[in-house]
């Protein structure tokens, strides 16, 4: 199955560290468990996010 991304900065990915897939929370089963190989624990990763007032700064 395919999951379509969400665009925007600080969007969460859920990356296993079995298989490493990395996936969306919505395609993470309702037990949390990984979709390809049934890992548990899945550690969640996050990009980019809300600019900080120093970062607002820059030309």
């Amino acid at each position: 199955m395919r999951i379509i991304p969400l665009r925007g900065a600080g969007v969460a990915w859920f990356k296993c560290p079995a298989c490493r897939l990395k996936c969306r929370p919505t395609a993470v089963g309702p037990d949390g468990q990984c979709p390809r190989c049934g890992e548990a624990r899945m550690l969640k990763l996050s990009f980019g996010g809300r600019p900080t007032a120093s970062d607002g700064g820059r030309s």
